[in-house]
């Protein structure tokens, strides 16, 4: 019996003296918050990192201002690990990328191509591939980690919120990018993000800000081209986000304008392999409130009701067709999945259009039907700044 206790004693001792021993305290660590990656004057790559100023106790003396919430740090290489190595030199901590939530790419590098930098954000397990990518249109993405948003503590901050509540179509983690890039025939996709300004309260001078706006689209780790905001809602469709996204049209005759507010969407992409050139079919189907009327029209008299949504059905026929265009034409970049429907009904096919898939794809015919059922008008029928005689009952 004593042997056996002995023994069990002697097995716990390792249980106890266990513990994290790659386990770093968190005042010898900084927390980097955003990176920010440019092409430098000479070509080579620049990065600057965001790292988060701790909040001094209540009881420090000479406590920070409530500004200094971050500060940056920023250098030039010709690799990740050298400019790593260069930016550890001016910490006093250990950088710690493991709470970092934005990436941002500035425009001149995302043209030059992505792959110098991919694996650098990927490879080391402590990086997140949760981090959002955005590209920094027309500006470089390290100047736009120096604004100071009003709302959050930190750019950074500001950044994933927006992201989370209106990039919508454009979210897109490092997971999301490296998944779209390594699939066959598809094309990877970014938020955008371009500068603005904003004016304090009874001031005239104007103070950066940002927005995202758009999509940026890849091909071969290439930015090649942007797709504005009407396009881009075009685009969360097939992103499977269009809840809460608004179709705007005008009625005939200039009557007016309507609105319509998604509540739930479904997308649908036929294939005819059969055909020469390809055929694919886009069947759109989306249920929602009317939230906007301003035409004199009765919508609670069902067929203006259905003029209303026959004109809201039409424009997203259009705004569709003109956002293939772009992509198919122009950019010839399938960012869409046409290519993983195509493998999916019949990978045969697939197998011999591989090779030649951006030719394919835009010589292919594609058409689109759209069905919206509209489930509320709100709480009146017709506008309420009409007179009755002129209401279209």
């Amino acid at each position: 019996m004593k042997r056996v206790m002995l023994i069990g004693i002697l097995l716990l001792i390792p249980l106890i003296h266990t513990g994290c021993w790659d386990r770093k305290e968190i005042n010898d660590i900084g927390l980097v918050m955003a990176t920010a990656i440019d092409l430098a004057e000479d070509g080579q790559m620049q990065a600057t990192l965001q790292v988060a100023v701790p909040s001094p106790s209540s009881q420090t003396s000479g406590a920070s201002k409530e500004t200094e919430r971050f500060f940056l740090i920023s250098d030039v290489g010709k690799n990740g690990i050298e400019i790593e190595q260069k930016l550890q030199q001016k910490m006093s901590r250990t950088l710690f990328f493991s709470h970092r939530s934005v990436i941002l790419v500035g425009e001149a590098l995302a043209r030059k191509g992505l792959d110098d930098i991919l694996d650098t954000f990927t490879r080391n397990p402590r990086n997140r591939l949760k981090a959002y990518i955005l590209v920094v249109k027309g500006k470089k993405a390290g100047d736009l980690l120096q604004v100071e948003y009003p709302y959050e503590l930190a750019p950074s901050e500001a950044l994933k919120e927006m992201e989370m509540l209106q990039g919508k179509g454009t979210v897109a983690t490092l997971r999301d990018y490296m998944i779209a890039s390594a699939s066959e025939g598809m094309s990877p996709t970014t938020g955008v993000l371009e500068p603005t300004v904003f004016r304090s309260s009874g001031k005239k001078d104007e103070k950066p800000l940002f927005r995202i706006t758009g999509t940026a689209i890849f091909k071969s780790s290439k930015l090649v081209g942007f797709l504005n905001n009407t396009e881009t809602h075009e685009f969360l469709w097939f992103k499977g986000n269009k809840k809460g996204d608004g179709i705007a049209a005008g009625l005939p005759d200039g009557m007016g304008n309507a609105a319509f507010s998604v509540t739930s969407s479904k997308t649908k992409i036929k294939t005819d392999w059969n055909s020469n050139p390809l055929k694919f079919h886009i069947d759109l189907t989306a249920k929602g409130d009317l939230v906007e009327n301003d035409s004199k029209l009765d919508v609670s008299n069902s067929n203006n009701l259905r003029t209303v949504k026959k004109a809201l059905e039409k424009q997203v026929v259009l705004n569709m067709e003109a956002f293939l265009r772009k992509i198919q034409t122009e950019y010839h970049a399938d960012i869409v999945g046409f290519s993983q429907q195509l493998q999916r009904d019949n990978p045969k096919k697939w197998r011999t259009v591989e090779k030649e898939w951006d030719r394919y794809f835009t010589e292919a015919d594609i058409s689109v039907t759209v069905n919206l059922a509209i489930n509320n008008t709100g709480e009146i029928g017709p506008p309420l700044q009409f007179k009755d005689k002129e209401i279209m009952k």
